[in-house]
């Protein structure tokens, strides 16, 4: 398979991973927006102190950011370019600006105090889910240095105390320099361990996607070979003529192994000379030598005895008879098999590819199998010609003789040879109708090798006495010379 074709299906599979989680991502925000309007509602009513319309300012700029990110995502679903890094992009820009306005929630609701804080962790996961793991550890790292910063303006007393009378998740805001950093410690192995074992799942899940993608396409070319050797077979048993079933052959084993030419050579009788019997895609120069001699052909005498060749890259000049032939056809590698059916060798069935390394062990294998079925279409062919050749030859020559037979016969029977008394004209017309039953005999014989059905004859009864009664006059003589009688009930 073409690795540019693998390489834009999998950007296409990744894309659709990557959109799905795009679009879910923009729902979850609108979810964000809603909780973070009830909760400053909430506050409101609760008494707590807090800059409430800060803090439905930095609300609503989720919302008209999500509704920016809407127009942008059905934009990129309706591109038709396949690249995987437009929506790693939207994706960098959607995490950016969700941390931003997080920690602006974190700030008006008291730093390091507020409740909020824990919600950083949210965003590494996500990174570590749609993004590579490098851009998680970044955006861990980022995370722990805005923290830092928070801790930086909370010591400073920059951060103003709207919220002092929660202790916070961490208990950052009642520690003092150096006690700090121990919750800060705990709280930083806690994102990196987090992002640790999310890029692991993730790389390890990405991993057995591809193996998964890689097995599908394995498949699907198995099962496309498949029907098309299926569709193969059917076409070669429809021909009755070798030629036409040669040329079928090579024509749908340069479709299927997606090569350029295709050729079959057959033995000549002396079984010391091939010759082009069928060729798919190669000019009429190449074909021009009317005969290969084995003996000075290594590559197709090694194949004659039974041996799998296959050339990655043709550049040994001593081992073809025209090494000027191949290169100037453009054939950079092949694969040869012998056309083998038992112990008896056809020919050699190749094709042929232009780019080099072509042909794989797999190539090998399959190809392998098409060759044993087109020789053994052939063989049963050629047996089939070579009945129906028997079959006319037997049928004209039995014909001539019981012809010249029957018209003596005839003679005889009318006369004109000298009269005949009544026993002598029963015989003949008994002759003559056994005559008639071995002319149908060669008939249908004459059918059999034209392909014809032949018409079945009528089934009556017969009473057998009579028939055997007639038959029992031919042997009379014999048994009263010997005392014994024949008689039929």
């Amino acid at each position: 398979m073409d690795p540019g074709y693998e390489i834009i299906r999998q950007q296409l599979f990744f894309r659709k991973e990557l959109r799905e989680r795009v679009y879910w991502f923009i729902k979850l925000r609108w979810v964000a927006g809603g909780v973070a309007l009830s909760g400053v509602a909430a506050a409101y009513l609760l008494g707590l102190k807090l800059p409430f319309w800060p803090l439905i300012a930095v609300a609503f700029f989720i919302i008209v950011y999500n509704i920016i990110f809407m127009a942008i995502n059905r934009r990129l679903e309706s591109s038709p370019r396949t690249e995987v890094r437009p929506f790693e992009v939207f994706v960098h820009v959607q995490i950016s600006l969700d941390l931003l306005s997080l920690y602006m929630f974190i700030f008006l609701t008291g730093g390091l105090a507020s409740p909020l804080l824990i919600f950083a962790v949210f965003h590494v996961a996500l990174s570590g889910i749609l993004l590579s793991p490098l851009s998680c550890y970044l955006y861990a790292g980022g995370v722990l240095l805005a923290l830092a910063a928070l801790i930086a303006l909370q010591q400073a007393g920059l951060i103003p105390d709207w919220a002092a009378h929660s202790g916070g998740p961490f208990f950052f805001n009642r520690l003092q320099l150096p006690q700090v950093f121990i919750p800060y410690l705990t709280f930083a192995a806690g994102i990196l361990i987090a992002a640790y074992l999310i890029t692991s799942v993730k790389v390890t899940l990405r991993y057995k996607g591809r193996s998964l993608m890689r097995v599908s396409r394995d498949l699907e070319i198995s099962n496309a070979k498949l029907n098309s050797l299926y569709e193969m077979v059917k076409e070669v048993g429809y021909h009755s003529d070798l030629g036409d079933l040669m040329d079928s052959a090579v024509r749908n084993a340069a479709r299927i192994m997606g090569v350029k030419a295709c050729s079959i050579k057959v033995l000549d009788q002396d079984k010391q000379c091939l010759r082009f019997a069928s060729t798919y895609g190669l000019s009429e120069d190449y074909l021009s030598k009317d005969c290969i001699n084995i003996k000075d052909s290594a590559i197709n005498r090694q194949i004659l005895e039974g041996s799998i060749y296959t050339i990655g890259h043709i550049d040994l000049e001593d081992q073809f008879q025209y090494p000027e032939d191949i290169r100037k056809e453009g054939i950079a590698s092949m694969l040869c098999l012998p056309l083998k059916v038992d112990e008896k060798i056809l020919g050699v069935f190749c094709v042929y590819s232009g780019e080099p390394h072509y042909f794989k062990d797999n190539d090998a294998e399959f190809f392998s199998l098409m060759t044993d079925l087109t020789a053994l279409a052939m063989e049963k062919l050629s047996r089939e010609m070579a009945k129906t050749w028997f079959l006319n030859k037997a049928a004209h020559q039995f014909r001539s003789p019981l012809s010249a037979i029957q018209s003596m016969l005839q003679v005889i029977g009318r006369g004109f040879l000298g009269p005949i008394n009544d026993e002598q004209k029963e015989m003949i017309i008994r002759s003559e109708k056994r005559l008639s039953i071995l002319q149908e005999v060669i008939n249908d014989l004459l059918k059999i090798a034209e392909g014809r059905e032949i018409s079945q004859s009528p089934l009556h009864p017969v009473d057998l006495v009579p028939t055997l009664n007639a038959l029992a006059t031919l042997y009379r003589l014999q048994a009263e010379k010997k005392g014994v009688s024949i008689q039929f009930n």
